[in-house]
């Protein structure tokens, strides 16, 4: 679910409109006496139905930010191993070692530049697959000349499986949200929240007006930050491409000593 801040303002203002507009409903067609009246039963339903829809909203909360945090891990591990087939890569000959890490180069550039963007779409690049198609290729029919490149060999194809299941795993959290029908629950609980909190009877019509209004924007944000976390490579609270950023910069210092990223 895509989330942005003017959005969620946007949905929270429309809210407060059409939870003000069913209070005045409320206040128009029934008495404030048979409200008060009321108060004895609707007092700890109120208790009860707001306790499940926090905790209902807390659970989906929690596991959004767990399954953020497992993104991120998984996009820090991705790029650590790419780096990790890099510097594994000069144990090979120059040629094989110039392959190597120019196609490790070419990854990281590639991921930055064309699919990170795509993410947010819910959507890879072509070119990475290529890449990392070659790349396998590559590494797969390595051939060790010597004892110092077998034990190399043992230890790079590890760091490009690692490379492989971080990135697939990374491609599964695109679509790991939340199912629409909990987010229909969700918004069915919610509702049922606010409107039962409508049924309360306060002397002072405005002062009960900013009552609903600050659990209707309160319940809003929440949801605003379910909905941030629920995607973790689109909206304002997203994850980027900081680890590979960090790659790009420590392969092109390494190939390029004329250049470093420290000069820009």
């Amino acid at each position: 679910m895509y989330a942005t801040l003017w959005l969620a303002f946007a949905g929270i203002a429309f809210l407060v409109a059409g939870c003000l507009s069913v209070l005045l409903a409320v206040r128009h067609f029934i008495k404030i006496d048979d409200l008060e009246t009321h108060h004895a039963v609707t007092d700890p339903l109120l208790q009860v139905v707001g306790m499940m829809f926090a905790i209902l909203l807390g659970f989906m909360v929690s596991d959004a930010m767990q399954r953020f945090a497992q993104a991120r891990s998984t996009v820090q591990q991705e790029a650590a191993s790419v780096a990790d087939v890099f510097r594994l890569a000069d144990g090979f000959s120059d040629s094989d070692r110039n392959h190597i890490q120019k196609l490790c180069i070419t990854y990281v550039d590639q991921v930055v530049n064309d699919e990170w963007p795509k993410l947010t779409y819910k959507k890879t690049s072509n070119k990475v697959w290529h890449t990392y198609d070659e790349l396998w290729s590559t590494l797969s029919k390595l051939k060790a000349k010597d004892e110092s490149q077998a034990s190399v060999l043992q230890c790079i194809l590890p760091c490009m499986v690692s490379v492989g299941d971080n990135r697939r795993m990374r491609i599964e959290a695109l679509n790991n949200g939340l199912s629409p029908v909990l987010w229909i629950v969700l918004g069915i609980a919610g509702v049922a929240t606010v409107l039962f909190a409508c049924l309360f009877g306060a002397k002072s019509k405005t002062l009960q007006m900013v009552m609903i209004a600050i659990i209707t924007i309160v319940m809003g944000l929440n949801v605003f930050m379910l909905a941030s976390y629920d995607d973790p490579f689109s909206g304002d609270v997203r994850i980027g491409p900081d680890a590979f950023i960090v790659d790009q910069r420590l392969f092109r210092t390494q190939t390029d000593k004329n250049d470093p990223y420290e000069k820009e």
